[in-house]
């Protein structure tokens, strides 16, 4: 029994050593791959050279398994419908490249992939694996991975949302000048970079294809869902209906966001000790039952052991979860 079980522990510690080497080698060419980007515009590159790294030929191998497992999912027409939710994460280059039903197939992927972890994990300890827990660890695996996608879209509202300002700023200017929206949105998209770059593209491209102006920004608004869109989206579909002078709606869309944003800073400096507090707090409670659990493990198991224990367990999440809703609620400030 002794000997099975160092066996058991060798086989785990010799699958994970290789997970870790394949993830150090992965990030190294990663980097290696950023660098050469970096440096690509400064280097003379013979037209010549075919030759492909490693990474390079994972990638292309993994590109094409994606495609050809959301090539199977897309004949759903309910994962179809699904995967159009994920349009708003894909960026206006990689547009010809990638798709929403493609993250689709990652996620399906990665789902099978813990699953199939799951099962060397029971086969490694030998113990029976429950349907239940195949069903948990398929769906945890299947939407993991939209945790990632929503903090990279809150980051990039967030970038846009600074950056709109600019943009209005650029295309005011551009009114000005004589030039129409089209021209306006043009220029946008040419002397600005990052997020809201990628989306005056996006609108660029739309408006190129003959769509009104009011389903162009309405489109806007629904990637990137902020009240300030809204507020363009409205103002332009009413000069587009009314008439009136596009020069003096921008100035006016201008000096609101201008004030708006000046406003903002200022609410944010005064309630910034308030978030700190709040944060600390959400925080502590975590912080004291890993203290405890060190100090003595066995301190919690009535909780997790008795009936009564497991009542107290879920009201305490509740509650806990109810008592950060409502302080968020409070502490948010809508301009």
């Amino acid at each position: 029994m002794e000997n099975y079980s160092l066996q058991v522990l060798l086989t785990q510690g010799l699958t994970i050593l290789v997970l870790f080497l394949l993830i150090l080698y992965l990030l190294r060419q990663r980097r290696i791959i950023r660098l050469e980007k970096r440096f690509q515009n400064f280097a003379l590159i013979s037209t010549f050279d075919e030759e492909k790294s490693i990474f390079d030929i994972i990638m292309a191998f993994f590109w094409r398994l994606i495609h050809r497992v959301s090539s199977i999912l897309e004949k759903s027409v309910f994962l179809k419908k699904y995967g159009m939710r994920y349009d708003k994460f894909i960026k206006f280059e990689q547009k010809d490249e990638i798709s929403g039903m493609d993250y689709i197939a990652i996620k399906t992927l990665i789902a099978f992939l813990f699953l199939i972890c799951n099962l060397l994990t029971a086969m490694f300890q030998v113990v029976n694996v429950s349907f239940m827990s195949l069903l948990i660890t398929f769906f945890l695996g299947f939407f993991l991975p939209d945790l990632f996608l929503q903090l990279e879209y809150q980051k990039k509202r967030k970038k846009v949302e600074e950056d709109l300002l600019k943009a209005i700023i650029v295309m005011n200017n551009s009114f000005k000048s004589g030039r129409n929206i089209m021209q306006a949105v043009e220029i946008v998209k040419n002397e600005l970079d990052g997020p809201i770059s990628d989306e005056f593209k996006k609108i660029y491209l739309d408006m190129t294809y003959g769509l009104s102006i009011e389903v162009v920004f309405e489109r806007f608004y629904n990637r990137v869902k902020l009240e300030d869109a809204r507020y363009i989206t409205s103002s332009l579909s009413l000069l587009n209906k009314t008439g009136g002078n596009i020069v003096r709606v921008f100035g006016t869309i201008e000096r609101s966001f201008f004030e708006k944003k000046k406003l903002k800073q200022e609410m944010q400096s005064l309630t910034s000790a308030s978030l700190f507090v709040f944060r600390v707090l959400c925080v502590l409670p975590f912080l004291f039952i890993f203290f405890i659990y060190f100090l003595n493990p066995s301190y919690f198991e009535p909780v997790f052991a008795t009936r009564l224990g497991h009542l107290f367990l879920g009201g305490t999440i509740l509650l806990y979860t109810l008592y950060i809703f409502v302080i968020k609620k409070v502490l948010e400030v809508r301009i």
